[in-house]
C-alpha cells in the first residue's frame, strides 16, 4: 500500500497537539472534579469510541490472530503499567507538586523513552535528531527554570518529584514494551488501532478499581451529577484518550520509538501556546524562544 513520507513522525506530532488541548480543557474543570474521577472517567470513554471505530470501520473486536497468547499478555501488562498504575503515581505526585512544576518533570519522558528503546530494542539516533532531541527537551526545561512559589517544604518536593519521574518512567516503558508488536503492524492501520483500545481495557480496570477503593461512592456520584462538566470531559476525552492515544500508537507504530517520543514531547511547547490563546497565560520571551528552539528540534528530527 502507498504510505505518506513522514507519517509515523506526523502521527506523533498530532498526539502532541490533541493531549496539549485536551490539558487545557483540564485545567478548566481540574479544580471540580479530582483526578481520580477524571481519568477513569476519560479513559472508558475512549474505550467506548475505540469500539464504536471498529463497528464502523468493520474491525473485528477479537484478537487478530496474528497476535500470540504472549503478545495480549504484554500490551494488558503495558496497558496497566502505562495507563493503570503509573497515572495514580502520576496523579499523587500531581497533587504534591501542582501542575505547573509537575509539567517540568514531564519532560524526562523523552529520555527516558530513548533510555529503554535502547536498552529494549537497541535503537539508536542520527547525531542530527539526537541534537535536535537535545534542543527540544533543553527548550522545554529553559522556559521553566525559574520555580517559584512550591507549595510544600523541601522534603515533601522531592518525594513529588521521585513519584512523577517514576511515574513517567513507566509510561515511557509501557510503550517502549509493546514496540515489537507495533512493529509488526507498522503498515495497518486497522490493527494499530486495535491495540490501542485492547491497551485501554486493563487500563480501564486499574484506574476504576482505584477510583471505586480511594473515593467513597458520595464524591464520584457528586462529580457525575453535574451535567455542566460533560462537554467539556467529553471533548477532552476524544482529544486525550481518542485521538492522542490513537495518533500516540500510530506514531510509535510507524517510526522509531526514540524519534516518536521526542516529538511527542513538544506538547509542553503546545500547552505553552494554547493556554496563551485559550487561557490567557502570558507568553513570555522566555517562552517564545523555547518554542523556536524546540520546532527547529523538530524539523532536525523529521530530516534526521
Amino acid at each position: 500500500m502507498t504510505t505518506i513520507p513522514y507519517l509515523g513522525e506526523i502521527c506523533s506530532l498530532l498526539s502532541a497537539v490533541f493531549w496539549a488541548l485536551a490539558i487545557i480543557i483540564f485545567k478548566k474543570i481540574g479544580d471540580r472534579v479530582s483526578p481520580m474521577v477524571i481519568n477513569p472517567v476519560k479513559s472508558t470513554i475512549g474505550l467506548l469510541l475505540f469500539i464504536l471505530t471498529y463497528i464502523i470501520l468493520g474491525i473485528p473486536l477479537t484478537p487478530n490472530t496474528q497476535f500470540s497468547n504472549i503478545d495480549l499478555i504484554t500490551l494488558a501488562i503495558s496497558g496497566i503499567i502505562g495507563i493503570g498504575i503509573a497515572d495514580i503515581i502520576f496523579l499523587h505526585s500531581l497533587n504534591i507538586l501542582g501542575a505547573g512544576i509537575s509539567a517540568i518533570v514531564d519532560t524526562v519522558y523523552s529520555p527516558f523513552v530513548i533510555f529503554f528503546a535502547f536498552i529494549i530494542l537497541g535503537e539508536s539516533l542520527t547525531a542530527i535528531q539526537l541534537f535536535g532531541g537535545v534542543l527540544i527537551i533543553g527548550s522545554v526545561l529553559y522556559t521553566s527554570t525559574k520555580i517559584q512559589n512550591i507549595p510544600v517544604n523541601r522534603k515533601r518536593f522531592k518525594q513529588g518529584v521521585l513519584y512523577g519521574v517514576g511515574s513517567i518512567a513507566m509510561m515511557a516503558l509501557g510503550i517502549v514494551m509493546i514496540k515489537p508488536i507495533l512493529n509488526t503492524v507498522s503498515n495497518q492501520p486497522r490493527l494499530q488501532m486495535w491495540i490501542a483500545g485492547y491497551r485501554l481495557i486493563s487500563g480501564v480496570l486499574v484506574s476504576g478499581s482505584i477510583m471505586l477503593y480511594a473515593n467513597q461512592k458520595e464524591n464520584i456520584l457528586g462529580a457525575l451529577r453535574d451535567r455542566t462538566l460533560w462537554l467539556p470531559l467529553m471533548v477532552s476525552s476524544v482529544l486525550a484518550t481518542y485521538l492522542g492515544i490513537a495518533m500516540w500508537v500510530m506514531g510509535m507504530s510507524m517510526t522509531t520509538a526514540s524519534i516518536s517520543s521526542i516529538l511527542n514531547q513538544t506538547a509542553t511547547i503546545f500547552i505553552m501556546i494554547f493556554a496563551w490563546v485559550f487561557l490567557g497565560e502570558p507568553l513570555t520571551k522566555r517562552r517564545i524562544l523555547s518554542i523556536i528552539v524546540a520546532m527547529f528540534g523538530a524539523y532536525l528530527v523529521f530530516i534526521g
